[in-house]
């Protein structure tokens, strides 16, 4: 489908002002600094780090104090080799050593149900031929 000037436009605005993160539009996401962008990113799995209880072993006695993730990363460790990811808290790790861990829990942390398995509900035929449900 073709589209003049004026109707990508449109579509464009309208994007824009679709809910994004908690406080922000895609629009006024896309506005933020890349330093903005990550903060916002690690608020959101800040979350998720002290549902996992990384607050007990992290090195920032303000997460320990508080009993759930505040940490930030630092200057330091957005220039540091090994470089830590921008989208996680510090407690995470360099490299994004416990990423999988956070990825594996976002839904468990929001209040969502698991996922359903990926196995198939249909088990093949059964002992007498006939279908065997799993």
């Amino acid at each position: 489908m073709v589209q003049n000037e004026e109707e990508w436009r449109r579509l464009a605005a309208e994007e824009d002002k679709e809910p994004y993160l908690p406080g922000y539009t895609y629009g006024e996401f896309k506005a933020l600094s890349e330093r903005q962008k990550s903060r916002e990113y690690q608020k959101l799995t800040q979350h998720v780090t002290s549902f996992l209880g990384f607050w007990k072993t992290c090195n920032l006695s303000a997460c320990r104090r508080a009993r759930a993730c505040r940490g930030f990363l630092t200057e330091a460790q957005y220039n540091s080799n090994p470089r830590y990811h921008s989208s996680y808290p510090p407690c995470v790790g360099p490299r994004g050593a416990r990423q999988q861990e956070v990825l594996a829990s976002f839904n468990a942390a929001f209040g969502y149900p698991p996922d359903e398995d990926e196995e198939p509900k249909y088990a093949g035929r059964g002992p007498d031929g006939g279908p065997e449900f799993g």
